[in-house]
C-alpha cells in the first residue's frame, strides 16, 4: 500500500530532517495531522520509527527517479 499524496508530502519533509512543527507550518496543517500521517505511513511502508521511514522513503524516491 502506497502513501497518499498528503502522507508523501509529510514524508518528503521528514526525509529532509524537519520536525513535526516545521512540517505542519510548511504544509499549513496541524501538528496532530502530521502525527496521524506519520502513523499511517509507518504502517504502510513497514517502518517502525521516523528515521527508518525517512530511509525507506529516500530509497524509494531514488528508485522512482532512475526508472
Amino acid at each position: 500500500m502506497e502513501p497518499t499524496n498528503a502522507e508523501a508530502r509529510v514524508l518528503d519533509h521528514v526525509a529532509r530532517g524537519k520536525t513535526n512543527k516545521e512540517i505542519a507550518r510548511a504544509l499549513y496543517i496541524e501538528v496532530g495531522t502530521v502525527k496521524r500521517h506519520l502513523f499511517n505511513v509507518y504502517r504502510k511502508i513497514g517502518a517502525s520509527n521516523r528515521t527508518q521511514a525517512a530511509i525507506i522513503w529516500r530509497s524509494r524516491s531514488q528508485l522512482r527517479e532512475v526508472a
